[in-house]
């Protein structure tokens, strides 16, 4: 479930977004700042920026937290371990900016989501 590049028709991403994707997909519950992201492959944070945004339509923020709430979702339907742990697990600050984040993507609360997928 990742984001999906809308860069301009022809215009080829540079083959170091690709390394930065893989960086942000391997290691998301971790704090990665930009400017670690930029040096780990050798450009400018604001240039990293500006290229993510233009070729994945959202910013490194937004990719992360997508990819912790996806990583959160699996673990709600497939797992019983609590919320908390599941909310350290993925990388967010406390149980209570996981559930904004996870309510704000997927539409209903952790416990709500859990819930639904027993049901299933």
């Amino acid at each position: 479930m990742h984001a999906v590049p809308r860069g301009q028709p022809g215009a080829a991403a540079p083959r170091w977004l690709r390394r930065v994707r893989e960086l942000l997909d391997d290691r998301f519950a971790e704090n990665l700042t930009h400017e670690a992201v930029a040096a780990a492959v050798g450009i400018h944070p604001i240039h990293l920026a500006r290229v993510f945004r233009h070729h994945c339509g959202c910013t490194l923020g937004d990719y992360a937290r997508k990819l912790r709430v996806d990583y959160a979702a699996r673990k709600l339907v497939s797992t019983d371990e609590p919320l908390a742990r599941i909310a350290c697990d993925a990388g967010f600050a406390d149980q209570s900016h996981f559930t904004r984040s996870f309510k704000r993507q997927i539409g209903m609360t952790p416990a709500a989501f859990r819930s639904y997928g027993h049901l299933r």
